[in-house]
């Protein structure tokens, strides 16, 4: 419920406290006064679409704060708490808009999204005859209203368990249709189950199986250097020029012609030492030979394990639970058309079970739609309504969690004009009589919001005004009631009275509002029954209202 409004620099209000009370508060004043604009300030307060004000001419920002009571209201606390904010004690909400019309939004000190604003709001207001996406001009809401007029929630939650379990058995079966299109690749799971089993891998080689493959691979690239030396020396060719060398050499030691040393013994020398280099490298080439071997040995398993994991789209490291996992999935594949089988029959069952709830569900809805609509009735006619007819139009629909019905609330205000959904009624007043008739038929399945109603009474009076004003007076037994109105007779059962009139101050025009005592309450009564010009019949007349209505 709220408790106090504040709003500065909006149109003509430039600073305005207003305290509301639980109950009926009643606002009255002359046409212009400025009452609807503060219902608009509200509004805008807490997020409605289709409100709009307008900042004051002298103005660079103007601000909006309410106070609210939220101690008892479980709804708004649990919203808040799942949106991270606390509360203790009242709930303040404060809106700041500047000249360019840019808005901030704040919950107790702490902003928050425009967004969330409007989700709180429709938790706490409801603007009855002015806003079509709220409230019962909201036709997503009537399902949820016939049912809890039925007393039917336990019924429904029973069809939503039955929606749910269907649910999950066609996941669980759309499942075992994926495995049994897997059933067409078992061979290929099997041989890749046998070729995990042929490479007969340990972690140990795993582990190191790349590092040795490039330590290999970097021994193959010195390797070819050697092996090109060795075949580029032309040994034989080599040993022989050596050879013929020393054989020239001695037949001229042996012809003792000349009487210089010659390098026969070097040349021996030459030949043993190249004879042993030729020797390493040929042990070098061998091991070349050798290494090469293992880097073949060693590229053809890893390519092979490489294989194996791309196929399957796992990295080298899990091939161990690759194993693990192919078996577990071929043993589980082999039951896939059994398990289809007993899926398909459970569905049935349960889907049976389903339809069986949704049929009975539908039954009672139609049932209470017509105790609904019979009740309404008999309030539309103390409303001067006499002649509207109320109708609970209920249409099948695809299944849901809820069943199978489309529940609208329509209504015909004049014989042979058609039922229209109740955000059609064209008529402001008709429509808030309307909605007030509704709202009483729902009482003791409130959502605890707080009512407001513009004008409810307009084009009506005496006592059809009277009844108006009983009814609204009913209604805030329940649920606090803001209602704006130019009816004394509306006026009289109010248990807050707020007069809003325009008053000229330092050559401009301001609204200021007051909270009527006994005295001047009775007093704005005969005012709204004589005019300007207050008798005292006007005032006995009044008290006589005021007396009539506790």
């Amino acid at each position: 419920m709220i408790k106090k409004l504040f709003v500065k620099n909006i149109f003509l209000l430039e600073n305005l406290e207003l305290e509301f009370t639980a109950g009926l508060n009643v606002l009255t004043g002359e046409t212009g006064a400025g009452k609807s604009i503060l219902l608009d300030c509200l509004g805008y307060l807490l997020g409605k679409k289709n409100t709009k004000i307008e900042t004051g001419k002298q103005a660079d920002t103007a601000t909006l704060i309410g106070e609210f009571q939220s101690e008892k209201n479980d709804v708004i606390n649990v919203f808040l708490s799942k949106k991270g904010f606390s509360v203790d004690g009242d709930l303040i909400l404060r809106q700041s808009i500047g000249a360019n019309g840019r808005r901030r939004a704040f919950i107790n000190d702490l902003p928050c999204s425009l967004e969330m604003i409007r989700e709180l709001g429709n938790l706490i207001l409801d603007l009855n005859a002015q806003f079509e996406e709220l409230g019962l001009l909201n036709v997503k809401t009537h399902r949820s209203l016939l049912d809890g007029f039925g007393d039917l929630h336990e019924k429904v939650n029973n069809v939503g368990k039955y929606w749910t379990k269907i649910s999950e058995l066609k996941s669980l079966l759309d499942t075992a249709y994926k495995r049994k299109d897997a059933v067409e690749n078992t061979g290929f799971i099997s041989k890749s189950i046998q070729e995990i089993n042929e490479l007969e891998l340990d972690q140990v080689e795993l582990a190191s199986i790349e590092s040795r493959r490039d330590e290999l691979k970097k021994a193959s690239r010195i390797n070819s250097t050697i092996v090109d030396t060795f075949q580029s020396l032309n040994r034989n060719l080599v040993e022989e020029s050596i050879l013929n060398a020393i054989k020239s050499l001695e037949r001229l030691e042996n012809k003792k012609e000349i009487d210089d040393n010659l390098p026969t013994e070097i040349f021996y020398t030459a030949l043993e030492k190249f004879s042993e280099a030729c020797a390493v490298l040929e042990q070098l080439r061998e091991k070349s030979f050798n290494s090469e071997n293992q880097l073949i040995q060693i590229e053809d398993r890893y390519h092979s394990i490489k294989r194996i994991c791309r196929a399957h789209n796992v990295e080298l490291d899990q091939i161990f639970n690759l194993q693990a996992s192919l078996e577990e999935e071929l043993k589980s594949i082999k039951g896939v058309d059994e398990k289809i089988k007993k899926l398909e029959t459970e569905i049935s069952i349960v889907d049976e079970a389903f339809k069986k709830e949704t049929v009975h569900l539908s039954k009672e809805r139609h049932k209470f739609a017509s105790k609904l609509d019979q009740k309404i009735e008999k309030e539309l006619k103390s409303l001067k309504l006499e002649l509207a007819k109320f109708k609970t139009e209920i249409s099948m629909i695809s299944e849901t969690r809820f069943g199978c019905d489309h529940v609208c609330f329509t209504t015909e205000i004049n014989p042979g004009s058609g039922f229209k959904p109740l955000n059609k009624i064209a008529s402001g007043g008709e429509l808030s009589r309307f909605l007030l008739a509704v709202k009483l038929c729902f009482l003791g399945d409130s959502d605890k919001k707080t009512q407001i109603f513009d004008e409810i009474d307009r084009g009506v009076g005496g006592a059809t005004a009277s009844a108006i004003g009983k009814r609204l007076l009913e209604l805030s037994k329940h649920e606090q009631v803001i209602v704006v109105t130019h009816s004394p007779q509306v006026a009289a059962y109010s248990d807050n009275h707020l007069k809003v009139e325009k008053i000229n101050f330092n050559k401009s025009t301001v609204t200021k509002v007051d909270n009527l005592n006994e005295e001047k309450t009775v007093t704005e009564i005969a005012r709204m029954l004589s005019g300007e010009l207050i008798t005292s019949e006007a005032l006995a007349a009044a008290a006589t209202l005021r007396k009539a209505s506790k």
